[in-house]
């Protein structure tokens, strides 16, 4: 436990380094390969070889095999950033087929919230292969293959499939003001907080586990201020910022809704809040948006959403 002072990777990809941008092959001559690339009626020209993918499937295939029993287990709507190794942009697809009809395309860098997961056709992404294609929010198909996850597996929940599995991180029947949502331009905007969620709230409110687990790390994490982490499995973690004290060891086992501390100003802040996150347990690295009960992961700012947590 802590009390405050009293002064102030994606898909199997990311196991290989395969660069299949480089060669003059055309897109006529790659029929299997999708996706940083503008439609073939554009005239753009397909960046890599039917040789060196040929080369890359099996061993990329082996390897995807020999994860797909650890991938990480899909839970909420995510946000993730397009990477194209050439800055082309990604189509958009009507189906989760290199068959179906390019209906648009994002640009190379840009971030974009994918809510569910098929499996389809297999693509020969930036560093291996997949078969995984993600809906976006604002509908059509993205392959896996060129979008920074951070997973070895869906990062989202299957279509169709309901998976709420978190509570707001207060007590039932309370509400506090959301003042800033995930990918907000002020602070929620690199690695770290991009899926963020702040709670505008005073100091002294019970804060709870927002689902049950396992202390991972409770204490002073510079920027963070006091914090604690819960780890769900899979090196997914819930993550709660800025607190003033916790009253949780690490290796503790705590159950939904159990307190674990109490809100604070901790570490970089203009004022008394929470920071909420779901990140990478091992890094802390943003990983997806809280899905809550309460909203989904329709986080407002301005909303004060009421807790079914406790």
């Amino acid at each position: 436990m802590t009390t405050a002072p009293t002064g102030p990777g994606r898909g199997c990809g990311r196991f290989f380094a395969i660069d299949v941008y480089g060669s003059g092959a055309t897109a006529a001559s790659i029929p299997t390969v999708d996706d940083g690339r503008l439609p073939a009626s554009a005239g753009q020209s397909e960046v890599s070889s039917l040789r060196r993918i040929t080369q890359t499937l099996v061993a990329a295939m082996v390897t995807c095999l020999a994860i797909a029993l650890s991938a990480v287990p899909a839970h909420a709507a995510a946000q993730v950033r397009v990477h194209v190794p050439s800055g082309l942009p990604l189509n958009i697809r009507n189906a989760p087929a290199l068959s179906g009809a390019v209906i648009g395309s994002v640009p190379n860098g840009s971030v974009v919230t994918i809510t569910c997961h098929v499996r389809g056709d297999a693509v020969q992404g930036f560093a291996g292969v997949t078969n995984i294609w993600n809906r976006l929010s604002s509908g059509g198909w993205l392959t896996d293959g060129f979008l920074e996850t951070g997973s070895n597996g869906p990062v989202v929940p299957l279509c169709g499939s309901s998976s709420a599995q978190f509570k707001l991180p207060f007590p039932a029947g309370r509400a506090y003001t959301i003042t800033q949502a995930a990918g907000s331009s002020f602070s929620h905007n690199d690695a770290y907080n991009r899926h963020a969620i702040d709670f505008g709230m005073p100091v002294g409110v019970p804060i709870l586990a927002s689902a049950a687990g396992t202390i991972r790390f409770e204490g002073w994490a510079t920027g963070g201020g006091i914090m604690a982490l819960v780890d769900h499995g899979n090196n997914r973690c819930s993550q709660y910022a800025h607190l003033s004290a916790t009253i949780i060891n690490t290796g503790d086992r705590v159950a939904q809704g159990q307190r674990i501390g109490t809100s604070g100003a901790t570490g970089n802040v203009t004022g008394p809040h929470l920071h909420w996150n779901i990140v990478n347990c091992d890094s802390h690295t943003s990983r997806e948006i809280p899905n809550s009960v309460e909203v989904g992961t329709n986080y407002v700012v301005g909303r004060a959403p009421v807790s079914q947590n406790g």
